[in-house]
């Protein structure tokens, strides 16, 4: 019956966030509307997960109701050597929340955040 299932990141830079995803993190932008000119949703992939940029003013036009800012969840991102990836974020300017560290799970977990300030968690098993 259901098929999948991707978050919607909602920006007000959709450039910077594109920059931030697809640029930083090495998403593969897999679709966008429009095709032509500046976007207002972007899906993007990574291995086998997906998550899509879409703008403020788009999500409002189709939307319950507008967006709004704030740290409702965080995105997960899995790399192979966490302190490789945040000294590669740090040197992009990406502000870095956290440090990696070993988490009680036993991994090294750290945080960065994306251009409209959402949490994103940079984990590793080394």
């Amino acid at each position: 019956m259901f098929l999948s299932a991707f978050p919607s990141l909602y920006t007000s830079d959709i450039n910077s966030s594109l920059t931030f995803y697809r640029d930083l993190l090495e998403f593969e932008e897999t679709f966008r509307f429009p095709d032509t000119g500046e976007p207002e949703h972007v899906e993007l992939r990574l291995g086998n997960s997906l998550i899509a940029l879409t703008t403020y003013a788009a999500a409002k036009e189709g939307s319950v109701s507008a967006p709004t800012t704030g740290h409702p969840f965080e995105l997960t991102i899995w790399a192979e050597d966490a302190e490789h990836a945040i000294n590669r974020l740090r040197e992009a300017e990406v502000p870095v929340l956290i440090e990696p560290k070993v988490h009680n799970a036993g991994i090294r977990r750290s945080y960065v955040s994306d251009p409209d300030g959402n949490w994103v968690a940079i984990v590793s098993r080394k």
